[in-house]
């Protein structure tokens, strides 16, 4: 009985150890997270009325577009956003206070996802539609703190 709750007793104290030190962020710890571009939401395009809202008015509350590509009924205006993620966990740093090598174990991933934000226009360039388009790459992110 007493051996079992001394083991239990020192798992507790490594669980709580290794989650100290993860969370500290301070050693064997690195996450990172790049938006580039400034990331387009519903709100931020609630305004576009198909029909009646003219690209100027696109321009001046999203900006200059990333793309314009033209089509033989107008133009299909594209803007592009990208976040990436990435964390890395070096469980080896709780080895080396008791070990004579320095062991890397490492566990990482990363994800990065593309997004779209599109516009049709017709000759006159009034907006017909818009879409989100969203382009995920490899497998979701799923560490934290993400």
């Amino acid at each position: 009985m007493r051996a079992q709750v001394s083991r239990t007793f020192s798992q507790a104290v490594i669980y709580a150890a290794t989650a100290i030190i993860m969370a500290s962020g301070t050693i064997g710890c690195s996450f990172a997270r790049l938006t580039i571009n400034d990331t387009i939401v519903a709100a931020d395009v609630a305004f576009i009325a198909p029909g009646h809202t003219a690209f100027r008015d696109i321009v001046e509350r999203l900006g200059a577009p990333d793309q314009i590509r033209e089509t033989p009924d107008g133009a299909v205006v594209l803007y592009h956003f990208h976040d990436a993620k990435y964390s890395r966990v070096n469980f080896g740093y709780l080895l080396r206070p008791w070990t004579p090598i320095q062991p890397d174990l490492v566990l990482s991933t990363i994800g990065l996802g593309t997004e779209v934000f599109e516009v049709i226009f017709d000759e006159n360039w009034i907006a017909r539609q818009q879409a989100f388009t969203h382009h995920p790459s490899g497998k979701p992110h799923v560490p934290w703190p993400f």
